[in-house]
């Protein structure tokens, strides 16, 4: 039977004339499908369509082909569903002048092309092209052959991974400031976790005072053993001769271990261990790993992981989360591809040899165009084996794959019947093909080729879809696109775009997570009172956090959350005109708001009154019954109500029009909740950066403010004997007794005769000796002495200068 190419002209005139619209009138692509199917059944059509066949019809892909009778026959179903629905026209119009609207949103500033647009909207190739080509939507028009990959990613620019030395930085200041703390990295999957902790682990072993001090690496499985000890020697072998020599020796002091052999370690350990690192971090819960933080020596511990998060909810022991970023940040760092979740829908996960059979064609038609290298998670063995028949029996022999490119691999052996890491190194070598696995592969995996994941099974997990997702956005310099196939796992994409909370609030209404730095109490406040303006928090409500701010610490992190209220204007006004709540979250108030929040929460957030959940919850945490306006018993009732809206928006099993429209996504954060996280983290003022510019210790003195900011009053600078200059930073009491040492040593001066002027300024320094200054400093001082000299060699360093916040 013939097939007919994508952009053949009566196709296309299927597409736009019918599919488009219906498409458009039902919302997504399933929707579409179970139409569909329904229409076509009532009058009496044979034949079923699947939801794979619509997509590559609206995927604008020249290389792909469908035969004559798929055509047919989502021809005459379309037919069937527009006689039967009479109202789907009127729909599809609405649906079509939305979409424009945010379509010129996006092109306000900048010209964007199809692909772009169906990446940002989250829709079909084919209905972003006709977009573009709809007048008046202010973007620019494509090829219908262009390829889907965002501009970003096609650009060829390297990835900018210097969010890796901000993790080195933040870790070592954490194990600096907290000697036998336990401080968390946390890195998402393809972010480079365990070269930055390496990187971290040999600084450590370069400044310990013991020069005979270990490290110990420590991990539950084998290969992630072996995984660590190679990327060590990779970060050796990219290093200079010099450098590589010095890490080398560093290197022989990491001891990569299994947990169960830590124990014996320690006890019988001679030096105390610099660091102890502990990999894939969020299994630190078990018992198994108690020695390591029950050690002998108080050693400091670094807990590395992707997912903080146990779906157990039990501790993983971090004290200070050092450094976190999302997968949002780092495909805008181009670390990582931002992937493309794309829906197959299933009516059970049972896999019928009908709906295997579809999976498989599926995987078979889009491996032969943008599915380059697969990785297929089934949820058992048994299963793992069955998809690699299917996919085996149905692969046709004009396809790009072979039989060979097709694999199996689980916990008992692969398809190969060899060693599974010689398996697993065989299948890293392809260019293109097909690995068909169970869990086994979630830790310690590392192949960049991957860039499709196919999950098969639902999880209640979190950690384990995003460490399965994680496995195809990693970089690699031929990788233009990554895809996530979803069987109805639709909380990874909200994952994906926030980051991951670890014992703050509970993740099951998808808050949105907003982090703001600060570096003074004076830019706290400045920040805060910009979020209050930006969310219109009704004035005594703003007034009671900005009084609360006083209390803050200097230096300790702050949080707000957000509670949305009901917004009963436009859709498009809502980001202009929406009006929120709030309640502050500081240290007295954390484990109140958090306990009750999460507890809400884990019972589902169903109660559309929380009164009487407050009584018994709110008791434990010491929250009495306060109806008094203002009070914290109101605050949490307000936050508790839109958190079950939040429920409604999210999880269903619908909204409630009563509390007006807001601009909620599908898969995305809710409307109704967010929370920011306000940290302390310094940034070195402007002025001093220019101030420090022609010193030979600039980034010594960097280092030092940042350690300690709110100390440092006032930069110093000491003129060389060539040229150049050594800086020196003071804190308030230094700065203070130099400016009186100056004002009391040019009044003697100006005293005396010329000729005596350095016997005077001799016989000062010495009845001055005992000030709190440096000894470099003190012995040339006079380089200060005249007023227009001081304003080019002193700074003073005001930590009360507010930031504006863009």
């Amino acid at each position: 039977m013939a097939r007919l190419s994508i952009n053949s002209e009566p196709v296309q005139t299927l597409i736009t004339g019918k599919v488009i619209p219906l498409l458009l009138a039902s919302g997504n692509v399933a929707s579409l499908t179970k139409a569909l199917n329904d229409a076509a059944q009532s009058t009496g059509l044979d034949g079923r369509l699947h939801a794979n066949r619509i997509h590559a019809l609206l995927s604008m892909d020249a290389s792909r082909a469908l035969n004559e009778a798929s055509i047919a026959l989502i021809d005459q179903a379309c037919d069937a569903m527009l006689a039967a629905d009479g109202a789907a026209i009127n729909r599809a119009a609405a649906a079509m002048r939305e979409l424009s609207a945010e379509a010129s949103k996006l092109a306000a500033f900048s010209r964007l092309t199809a692909p772009e647009i169906a990446e940002r909207l989250s829709i079909p190739p084919a209905l972003a092209q006709q977009l573009v080509r709809a007048k008046g939507t202010g973007v620019a028009s494509a090829p219908s052959s262009q390829s889907l990959v965002p501009l970003h990613e096609t650009e060829g620019a390297a990835p900018d991974w210097s969010y890796q030395d901000i993790a080195v930085s933040r870790c070592l200041d954490a194990l600096n400031r907290r000697p036998g703390g336990r401080i968390g990295l946390i890195l998402p999957t393809g972010a480079g976790k365990t070269r930055t902790a390496l990187r971290i682990v040999l600084a450590m072993l370069d400044r310990a005072a013991d020069r005979k001090a270990p490290v110990y690496w420590v991990t539950h499985r084998r290969n992630l053993r072996e995984q660590a000890h190679r990327e060590l020697q990779k970060l050796i072998a990219s290093a200079s001769a010099d450098q590589g020599e010095t890490l080398s020796e560093l290197g022989n002091r990491i001891k990569f271990v299994m947990v169960g052999d830590l124990s014996p370690l320690l006890d019988g350990a001679s030096n105390r261990p610099a660091l102890i690192v502990v990999d894939e971090a969020h299994h630190a819960a078990a018992p198994s790993y108690q020695p390591v933080f029950a050690n002998p020596w108080m050693a400091p511990v670094l807990l590395l992981t992707a997912t903080p998060n146990r779906g157990d909810r039990l501790p993983i022991g971090i004290d200070e989360i050092a450094f976190t970023i999302t997968y949002r940040e780092l495909a805008e760092r181009r670390a990582i591809l931002t992937p493309k979740f794309v829906d197959f829908p299933v009516d059970n996960f049972d896999w019928s040899p009908d709906a295997l059979d579809d999976l498989v064609d599926f995987i078979i038609d889009r491996t032969a165009a943008d599915f380059t290298k697969v990785l297929v998670l089934a949820p058992r063995v048994d299963r793992v084996e069955e998809f690699y028949s299917a996919l085996t029996a149905r692969l046709p022999n004009d396809h790009p794959l072979t039989a060979e490119d097709l694999g199996f691999v689980h916990g008992s052996g692969n398809s190969l019947a060899i060693d599974n890491e010689d398996f697993l190194a065989r299948f890293a070598n392809k260019p293109r093909a097909v690995l068909v696995s169970a869990q086994l592969l979630l830790e310690g995996f590392d192949d960049p080729a991957i860039n499709a994941v196919v999950l098969t099974y639902p999880s209640s997990s979190v950690i384990r879809l995003m460490q399965a997702a994680g496995r195809c956005v990693r970089y690699s310099p031929d990788k233009r696109a990554a895809f996530v196939v979803q069987a109805r796992n639709d909380g990874l994409a909200y994952h994906f775009d926030q980051r991951w909370l670890y014992q703050e609030i509970d993740d099951f209404l998808r808050p949105q997570l907003i982090d703001v730095d600060y570096g003074s109490h004076a830019e706290l406040l400045a920040k805060v009172e910009d979020i209050l303006d930006k969310h219109r928090v009704e004035t005594k409500q703003a007034d009671r956090i900005k009084l609360r701010l006083n209390s803050v610490v200097p230096g300790e992190t702050y949080r707000l959350f957000l509670y949305g209220l009901p917004h009963f204007g436009e859709i498009d006004r809502f980001e202009q005109d929406g009006k929120w709540g709030i309640l502050a979250e500081t240290p007295e108030t954390s484990h109140t708001l958090r306990g009750i929040f999460n507890e809400f929460c884990a019972r589902g957030a169903d109660l559309s009154d929380p009164s009487d959940f407050l009584i018994s919850e709110g008791s434990k945490f010491g929250l009495i019954k306060d109806l008094t306006p203002g009070s914290r018993w109101l605050e949490m009732s307000h936050l508790l109500t839109a958190a079950y809206f939040a429920k409604r928006e999210v999880h269903g099993p619908s909204a409630i029009d009563a509390v007006g429209k807001r601009p909620y996504k599908a898969y995305g954060a809710t409307s109704w909740l967010k929370y920011i996280t306000l940290h302390f983290r310094p940034a070195i003022p402007q002025a001093l950066a220019a101030f420090l510019k022609d010193c030979h210790n600039a980034q010594e003195i960097e280092a030092q403010y940042l350690r300690a900011p709110l100390h440092a009053a006032m930069a110093i600078k000491v003129p060389l004997p060539l040229a150049g200059s050594e800086a020196h930073l003071l804190n308030e009491a230094e700065s203070k007794a130099l400016v009186g040492m100056l004002d009391g040593l040019r009044l003697e001066l100006t005293q005396v005769e010329p000729r005596a002027q350095f016997g005077t300024l001799a016989a000062y320094l010495m009845s001055a000796g005992a000030l709190p200054l440096p000894a470099r400093l003190h012995h040339r001082i006079e380089f200060l002495l005249d007023p227009a000299a001081r304003q080019g060699r002193m700074l003073t360093l005001n930590q009360d200068t507010p930031v504006s916040i863009i």
